[in-house]
C-alpha cells in the first residue's frame, strides 16, 4: 500500500491545483458503483442509496482542504436531517488509527467509508482531494466538485434541495 500511496502522491504534484468553490453539472461518464466497508466493517453499496440524495466525498486526513470542509459537511447533513440526504466520505487509503485520531479533533456523525487498497480511487479516477459528487435518487452523477466548499452556504444548499424535490 506504500508504493500506492507514494505513487500517488506524485502524481498530485504533476497535476494544476483544483479550483475550489465550484459545484459543477456533471457531464462525464458513468461511473462504476462502490461496495466499500465503514468505520464498523459493515458494507455499503453506493447503489442501495437510490430513492436518496447522496453527497460522495472522497478525502483524506492530510489534505488541509478536506480538513476545513468536514465542518460544513456535519452542519449541512444536520440542516437536511429527516430528509432523503446522506454523506458518504471515503478516505483513501488511511489506516483506522489514523482515521479515528482525525475523528477525535473533527467529530461528524456521516459515514466514512474505507477505500483501503486505491480500487475505488483508480476506477473513479480520482486525482484531486477533496474530489466530491452529487448524486441523485435514480443513483445518477448530478453535480461534481474538485476542491473543498463550504457545504452550507446558500448556493450549495440550493443544489442539494434542489435534487430533494424541496423536500
Amino acid at each position: 500500500m506504500k508504493t500506492w500511496l507514494i505513487a500517488f502522491a506524485l502524481m498530485l504534484l504533476m497535476i494544476k491545483p483544483a479550483t475550489a468553490g465550484e459545484l459543477l453539472p456533471y457531464d462525464g461518464p458513468v461511473l462504476p458503483d462502490i461496495t466499500l466497508p465503514d468505520m464498523h466493517g459493515t458494507i455499503h453499496k453506493l447503489s442501495d442509496y437510490r430513492g436518496k440524495v447522496v453527497l460522495l466525498n472522497f478525502w483524506a486526513t492530510w489534505c488541509p482542504p478536506c480538513i476545513k470542509e468536514m465542518p460544513s459537511m456535519q452542519r449541512l447533513e444536520k440542516q437536511l436531517q429527516g430528509q432523503d440526504f446522506t454523506i458518504l466520505a471515503v478516505n483513501m487509503g488511511e489506516d483506522e488509527n489514523t482515521i479515528n485520531a482525525f475523528l477525535k479533533r473533527y467529530p461528524v456523525d456521516f459515514t466514512i467509508l474505507l477505500d483501503k487498497d486505491g480500487e475505488i480511487l483508480t476506477s473513479w479516477k480520482i486525482v484531486a482531494f477533496p474530489t466530491t459528487f452529487l448524486i441523485d435518487r435514480e443513483g445518477r452523477i448530478s453535480h461534481a466538485l474538485f476542491g473543498g466548499l463550504e457545504w452550507d452556504e446558500p448556493g450549495a444548499v440550493e443544489v442539494v434541495k434542489s435534487l430533494l424535490g424541496g423536500q
